[in-house]
């Protein structure tokens, strides 16, 4: 059976826009139902369907690959290479981080653009997406993992839901590294609000902030030493060869001791990742909580007047509890080793909701029917008394998208469409809803609560 889950590899680049560029490389494509064509390097084929490596190589942007599983009952039509294009293509695949050191490369390689921050011209970098626009007052640094991870999310986002308007203006994402700098791009917006990040509907506009300058001040300070150290290990690895070039044996020797250094700093480059990845947790959770909002309401399922969805002009927004279930999917992407992956369940919320599970309605999760006709004030925790009824329709709806996405594979189907449609026009979601599984409430209820006391944190499913 193949893995549900989403990985994405550090060690490569991917789409905006599927299908996107791969630049020169010939690839294989898979075409889904909706259309989408998604190019890459086929891994795996069988009856349940294909693994799948997206690969897109966009100029002045990283390099990204997303490893996926398409379902069968996804593929529309496979355009396979010949087997000396895809040994090829491997091989090109493969050579993208061959001494561990890729990442770090790509990163670099990030270009900017100048823009203005706080009313001083050129005092801030821009970075330009298919889907989003990172304008950053911080370090460099902590600018270009921004704009990777970001990537990368969004990458993830396009994967789950693939983008239907092509030409929907891209999300701004401004982000400030000090708390001063953060009140002062709010205040400029009329906002004055506690959270750690704001996300502006009407100017699909999303404002982050935290305290990320020292972070960014010793980042710099040791990309700068890494950067020194790499340059002597090539001086002496230049005279080493000089040096040694009539005994093989003793050239070997020593060459062996600088690529123990290089790999040394590799290493600890790798732990500066991690660090940076505890450091700003929180920061990018609620990021990608906010980005994910921003992407359906912008790309996928745009608000419609009832009218306009009667007219065919497309299905309506997501219902808020769908929307919010969805977001939490996104905010916490495990990163180990260069490699980012969604689809597994968070293992403190996972055993919130097992708990949750077993108790009776009134402390544990929120009944379905109830569920579908909640609406913003559901999930906007104000005052400390509502933080115990946010969090169980949090928990709620975080779990019924994750058996939707994963368990039952819904996502990006007519039946998802068809949902839409009936509820942004006045239907009964709680009938609508049954139509999309298959199901009455009751029996779904039963085989969702077998999934969440199966499910691992590792998004598979114990026997």
């Amino acid at each position: 059976m193949l893995r549900a889950f989403l990985i994405l590899l550090i060690a490569a680049p991917l789409f905006g826009q599927p299908p996107g560029p791969s630049g020169d490389w010939p690839t294989d494509e898979v075409r889904i139902k909706f259309g989408t064509v998604f190019r890459g390097l086929i891994l795996e084929e069988s009856t349940d369907g294909v693994r799948f490596r997206i690969v897109r190589r966009p100029p002045g942007r990283p390099s990204i690959t997303l490893t996926t599983t398409f379902t069968a009952a996804e593929v529309d039509r496979i355009t396979r290479l010949s087997d000396d294009d895809r040994k090829k293509l491997r091989e090109r695949l493969a050579a993208l981080d061959a001494d561990g050191a890729g990442e770090q490369d790509r990163i670099t390689a990030i270009e900017f653009a100048p823009s203005d921050w706080l009313g001083k011209a050129n005092a801030a970098r821009r970075y330009t997406a298919d889907q989003f626009v990172l304008v950053s007052g911080a370090e460099e640094d902590i600018t270009r993992r921004a704009a990777v991870r970001l990537e990368k999310i969004y990458t993830a986002f396009a994967r789950v839901l693939p983008p239907r308007r092509a030409a929907a203006r891209p999300t701004r994402v401004d982000l400030a590294d000090t708390l001063d700098d953060y009140r002062a791009v709010l205040q400029s917006a009329g906002v004055k609000v506690a959270n750690a990040a704001v996300f502006f509907p009407t100017d699909n506009r999303i404002v982050c902030g935290s305290d990320l300058k020292r972070l960014g001040d010793s980042l710099r300070r040791t990309r700068l030493h890494h950067q020194q150290q790499r340059v002597a290990l090539d001086r002496s690895e230049k005279e080493l060869k000089e040096l040694y070039k009539g005994s093989k044996e003793e050239l070997d020797r020593f060459l062996g001791g600088v690529r123990k250094e290089r790999e040394k700093i590799v290493a600890a480059e790798r732990e500066n990742e991690a660090a940076f990845d505890a450091a700003t947790r929180r920061l990018f959770a609620i990021l990608y909580h906010e980005a994910f909002h921003s992407y359906a309401a912008a790309f996928v399922f745009p608000p419609l007047k009832p009218e306009e969805v009667k007219a065919g002009a497309g299905t309506g927004e997501l219902p808020r509890w769908l929307n919010e279930g969805l977001a939490q999917l996104f905010e916490d992407p495990v990163i180990e080793a260069g490699e980012l992956r969604v689809g597994h369940a968070d293992t403190a919320r996972l055993k919130r909701v097992k708990e949750a599970a077993m108790k009776k309605a009134e402390n544990g999760l929120v009944p379905l029917a109830d569920l579908f006709r909640t609406g913003r004030e559901q999930f906007v925790t104000a005052h400390a008394g509502e933080t115990e009824v946010a969090d169980r329709h949090y928990l709620t709806a975080w779990a019924v998208a994750h058996y939707l996405t994963f368990g039952r594979k819904v996502l990006g189907t007519q039946g998802l469409d068809d949902f839409l449609v009936a509820v942004n026009t006045g239907a009964d979601p709680a009938k609508a809803f049954a139509t999309l599984v298959g199901q009455d409430l009751p029996a779904f209820e039963k085989d969702w609560h077998d999934y969440l006391q199966r499910l691992q944190p590792d998004g598979t499913l114990r026997k």
